[in-house]
């Protein structure tokens, strides 16, 4: 054994004597190898370490170096944990994403990637580890959207790093999941949203309920409509803002797309409903149209409970507030609403999105289109029946054709 631990630190002085630049492998005083050479690093040309239990570990490593150099590809000053790179992924991402979906990457970053990978090495991460991760989150009983929420929340994050060449591929890409299979949205019809618009007339909620019913808006849209958006001699309502809660205060901030600002025309109902709201200025937004009497802007998630109660009170079937904007988008389509229309009154920037995600085949839309294929045919047939004689008449004429006398008699 002693003699082997010579030879290897002979074949270590020896290996140890490369050309300049090229870097060096050598066992340290504790036992480990370290290999090291210089490098580009974010930080510029650093001589960056790495160590291995093995001689042919650490020469493995040294080639792996500077094979990522020679092609480009920068490495860090030291090993960075999976861990804490997601911690400066967020930090990279916050001014660039909305306040919630940042919250939505933090929460699943603490709560599952951090304690099930943050440990791994940002650069030794491999498919199997990240498969085994997943496998293991599954049988604890996470459900199907969670891990879809984590694998997006990994591969966005090893995009980042492969966008800064501190990885080579993206793991997560090859990372199986069971397929999220989203709970069917069954939107009201006209009848029922006229039959809840009238049970909650009264409510302090119902001009919001109005507006995300009868033009589709999102919540966050609907709830941060300014008296400065609503043009009364044009008759408009312009939709180009929503409320945040922002480092303890409450701030205006863009919507989620640019196709989402947009001009809807107000009409009679409308008129009501905005002719019915006495505008006040306390509270920390004092434009803002939808306010708590103490000022301050309407709670989501509150509005989003007193929704259900009064859906369940007026015997309806129980949906979530967006889902009024589901609800908008298949009633206007069987109102044979041209698509293009619906898909500008919603906000989409892509009209896939409105007719595939938020317009419904119901059975109100199946049965007129039934309808109105059945007059087709009822038609054709009626106009067949004017062109041909029936079989009756055809056998009437064949009788009388030879009622006569025959010629040879």
């Amino acid at each position: 054994m002693i003699w082997w631990i010579l030879l290897n630190d002979i074949r270590v002085i020896i290996m140890g004597r490369r050309a300049r630049g090229n870097g060096t492998v050598y066992r340290r005083k504790e036992g480990r190898y370290e290999a090291a050479c210089y490098v580009n690093t974010p930080q510029g040309i650093k001589r960056v370490r790495r160590y291995a239990k093995t001689l042919s570990e650490a020469e493995s490593i040294l080639v792996e170096l500077r094979s990522k150099n020679n092609s480009g590809i920068l490495s860090s000053t030291k090993e960075e944990k999976l861990g804490d790179y997601m911690d400066y992924w967020l930090l990279t991402v916050k001014s660039s994403i909305r306040r919630r979906t940042f919250i939505s990457y933090e929460t699943t970053i603490r709560l599952y990637l951090k304690p099930g990978l943050g440990n791994k090495r940002l650069t030794k991460l491999t498919v199997a580890e990240a498969q085994l991760f997943m496998n293991n989150q599954g049988r604890v009983g996470q459900s199907h959207r969670n891990l879809q929420k984590m694998r997006i929340v990994l591969s966005a994050v090893l995009n980042h790093a492969l966008y800064e060449e501190r990885v080579i591929r993206n793991v997560a890409h090859s990372v199986k999941i069971p397929t999220y299979k989203p709970k069917e949205i069954e939107p009201w019809s006209i009848d029922q949203l006229a039959s809840f618009l009238e049970a909650t007339c009264n409510d302090r909620y119902y001009p919001i309920y109005f507006l995300m019913g009868f033009y589709g808006l999102r919540s966050g849209e609907a709830l941060g409509i300014s008296w400065s958006d609503i043009d009364i001699n044009k008759k408009v309502i312009r939709i180009r803002r929503q409320v945040d809660y922002v480092n303890g205060s409450y701030e205006y901030s863009e919507l989620k797309t640019q196709a989402g600002r947009r001009d809807l025309p107000i009409v009679g109902m409308t008129q009501d409903v905005l002719d019915n709201l006495s505008p006040t200025l306390n509270g920390p937004l004092p434009d803002l149209v939808f306010k708590t009497p103490s000022g301050l802007p309407i709670d989501a998630g509150n509005m989003r409970k007193t929704f259900k109660r009064l859906s369940r009170q007026a015997g309806l079937p129980v949906i979530n507030p967006h889902h009024l904007r589901h609800t908008a988008a298949t009633n206007l389509k069987n109102l044979n609403i041209a698509p293009k229309d619906v898909q500008m009154i919603l906000g989409h920037a892509h009209i896939s999105t409105t007719m595939q995600i938020y317009q419904h085949s119901d059975m109100t839309g199946r049965s007129d289109a039934f309808e109105k294929y059945e007059l087709q045919i009822a038609e054709k047939n009626a106009s067949s029946r004017q062109v041909k004689p029936s079989n009756e008449k055809v056998i009437a004429q064949n009788n009388d054709s030879y009622s006569g006398t025959p010629d040879w008699i």
